[in-house]
């Protein structure tokens, strides 16, 4: 399947990861870097669990169950099942695709560089971020009025991540695009045969703003 992703039906992924991979600076390396690290989707999550009880209060347990148990079978299946299965080299390890073009990476404090492991689709940030947003916002939307400033937030810290994952050199943007689906199908199913369970029963609860 490697092949697959060296012949010119892919050089649209190529060419678009080289387009945003090469418009980096020295600042934007410190942005992007802060946005792609584990700190920040710990507290990006940990803001929306926090939501969820205040506005769920008795039965926010079920629901932070529900989320982080969605979340982590879809990371397992894009980590333990789909990378392994597909093995499609990260750009950071995979030069000799690139040709002249050097990859830009981010270089840590002892000196080496950010390299990521070793194979890149699916990307997990993307199955991660979306999976999990897709489903705070089910929950969270009919609890407040501004429904669109709770999506700006939730989606465009999910967009800045993969994002982020192209800019730092270990994704391709059709590995994002493949975590998306993956988080679409997995949430979407959450939602039509948990979801529509939890929220009649929470709903009594929790005071909108």
């Amino acid at each position: 399947m490697t092949d697959l992703f060296h012949s010119p039906a892919f050089d649209w992924d190529k060419n678009l990861f080289q387009f945003i991979n090469s418009h980096n600076s020295p600042f934007w390396d410190k942005v992007m870097w802060v946005i792609t690290s584990t700190q920040l989707g710990l507290l990006f999550f940990l803001i929306l669990s926090l939501l969820i009880v205040y506005f769920y209060r008795k039965q926010s347990w079920k629901i932070l169950l529900l989320i982080a148990a969605v979340t982590l079978m879809a990371d397992a299946i894009g980590a333990r099942v789909l990378k392994p299965t597909v093995q499609r080299l990260r750009p950071s390890h995979d030069a000799e695709y690139h040709g002249d073009y050097q990859v830009h990476l981010l270089q840590k404090r002892d000196g080496t560089y950010y390299k990521g492991g070793k194979y890149s689709c699916p990307s997990n940030h993307a199955i991660n971020y979306l999976t999990s947003s897709l489903l705070f916002f089910f929950f969270l939307s009919p609890k407040v009025r501004r429904r669109w400033l709770l999506a700006i937030f939730v989606f465009g810290i999910t967009l800045l991540s993969c994002y982020s994952r192209i800019y730092v050199g270990v994704h391709y943007p059709f590995d994002i695009f493949c975590g998306w689906l993956i988080a679409l199908f997995l949430a979407g199913v959450a939602i039509l045969l948990v979801g529509r369970v939890i929220i009649p029963n929470s709903e009594k609860t929790g005071d909108n703003i």
